[in-house]
This record gives structure tokens, sequence and C-alpha cells, in this order.
């Protein structure tokens, strides 16, 4: 068989696995879910080997959700880590087999009054020793030797993360409340930078009746490519760089030209509440390289398209 062709049966073969699991219906996920929800303490995950960097996921994941959530070695725990888990904590155990000898250990020692446990087996060991257990069990590992933990860790990853998805449905968690959870990345800035955090306020001005040489030279000084006509209180129009070179290509009269001649009267203002993703769709559906903030009677500065993809 073609190498392609075995990578390609095997992520079938996790996937029909996956699939598989839709069928486990009697798990009292609802149960798992309450517990959570209304824990006055941590989500405390953990477990051993390929379940135990499982649960270090998961952990990383709910915490991004604003449920506080960490990871706790079992092995570590036995030895001194016990004093982390307070009573009102929930530890969230993984165990494929459910009789791992450390995880066991742990459990029977830590203060925590609740256990969501997880494994093959609603027979095992940890779910004897669980509030609540999930029976998570797949029919074989992709494994050609059915032993290294291949698709039992991807059913319980998957299993973790629905879990987390259906809190996160329930709790209407929003796109604002992750913004604040991710303050640094990307997806954070996106969500939570607003016009008013970028704009530059010191917008030039000229008079509707300004020359053509007046316009350059305001222009120059702003620096921003651009120049209004009017004031803040009474904004005009705006002219750019790129008006400036359209009418020096299109009038023979260049040279007599106003600044009203050659403005545009309908700039696009937003308010400074407005989000980057907002802004970045205005520059490209508009084709345009700034944008006023405020309004034509109340202007306090502007946002230009480098700024939002320079932050």
């Amino acid at each position: 068989m073609k190498t392609n062709q075995l990578v390609i049966r095997s992520i079938k073969a996790q996937a029909e696995s996956i699939i598989s699991m839709t069928e486990m219906d009697e798990n009292p996920y609802e149960r798992v879910i309450d517990l959570i929800i209304s824990s006055k303490g941590k989500i405390i995950f953990t477990g051993m080997g390929k379940s135990g960097i499982i649960a270090q996921k998961l952990a990383a994941t709910y915490s991004s959700t604003g449920i506080p959530s960490f990871f706790v070695h079992p092995g570590e725990a036995y030895h001194g880590d016990l004093g982390m888990i307070e009573e009102f904590d929930v530890l969230f155990a993984f165990s494929n087999s459910g009789e791992t000898s450390e995880l066991i250990n742990m459990l029977k020692y830590s203060r925590a009054k609740n256990i969501i446990g997880v494994s093959k087996s609603n027979l095992s060991t940890l779910a004897r020793y669980s509030t609540i257990h999930l029976e998570c069990r797949v029919d074989k590992e992709i494994c050609p030797l059915n032993l290294a933990p291949t698709t039992s860790t991807t059913a319980a990853l998957v299993m973790g993360d629905a879990i987390c998805t259906a809190i996160m449905d329930i709790t209407n968690f929003q796109e604002a409340d992750f913004a604040r959870f991710h303050p640094g990345g990307a997806l954070g800035r996106n969500l939570l930078t607003k016009a008013k955090d970028l704009k530059v306020d010191k917008v030039p001005f000229v008079m509707s009746d300004a020359t053509i040489h007046d316009v350059l030279l305001k222009i120059s000084e702003g620096r921003l490519g651009l120049v209004c006509v009017g004031d803040r209180n009474n904004v005009e129009g705006v002219i750019t760089d790129g008006d400036v070179r359209r009418a020096l290509s299109n009038n023979n009269y260049f040279h007599t030209l106003k600044a009203a001649e050659i403005a545009s009267s309908n700039p696009v203002f937003v308010d400074e509440n407005t989000g980057l993703s907002e802004m970045n769709r205005i520059f490209r559906e508009k084709k345009i390289l700034s944008i006023l903030v405020g309004s034509k009677e109340n202007l306090s500065g502007v946002v230009q398209f480098y700024d939002i993809h320079n932050g």
C-alpha cells in the first residue's frame, strides 16, 4: 500500500471512531457541565503520559474561555503538589485504562470533593473513584500493533473540547469575552482595539478657497497623505494625495484650482468605538487608505490603513 494511502486510511479510521462517540448518549454530560459551571473552585485537569498531555491541552482551553483551570501531574501531586488542590476544586481526570496507579493514588488522597473521570469503561477503578464518570472508548488504536495511544487520546481530546464548547454556548460566551483572555494575540487585538486607540489626533486643515499650493503644503506638513477642508466642527471634505494626482492629470489649469474643487465631499467616518475588523473591512471595500474618526460636526482624528496592520 502506498504511503499516502496508509496515512489516509489512519485518518479515516480515527474519524470513524470519533463519529461512533455520538452513540454514547448515555454519558452524563449534563451533570458534568452543571458541576463545572457551578464550581466555586478551580478545575484541576490531570492524567499520566499521553492522557496527561491531553489534560494539559484541555486545561489551557478551559482557561482561555474564562474557567479557572490548571494541570497537576499525578506523580508530582503524590509527592507534594496535592496542597494545590482544595476542597471546592473539581478534579478532571483522564486515563484510558482507568487503572493508572499514580492517578488513583492522587485521587485517594486529594481534598477535592468532586471528581470527573474519563476512561474506557464504567467498571474501571477511576470510574469507582469518580463523582461522575464519562465512558470514552474506541474500537481500536490506529497503531498497527493496537498499543500506542492514538485514537483513544484523540477521542478524549474531542470529548473534553466538546464539553468546553457546550459550556461556552450555555453561558453565552462571546467574542469580547474570549478577547479579554487573549489580549496579546492577533484575535484579541482584532476584538479589543478600537478606532480611538489608533487615531491620529492632529489633522491638517485648509479652508475651501485654499490654493493648490496651500493644499500641497498642508498635506506635506501633516504627514498623513491628506488634508481636511473646513474645520473640526464643520468638515466639508477631504483631499488625499490621490485626489491631487488625479486633479493634476485631468486639469490643464491645475495651478488655479481651489481646495473645494478637488475635495471628496463625502469622506468615510467611523465612530471612536469601531473595532479593528470593521475598519479593515471598510478599508478593503472602499479601497481607501484613511478613515476619519468622529463626524462632520465633530472630527476627533484619522485612522490610516497601515496603522491597523503595523500595531
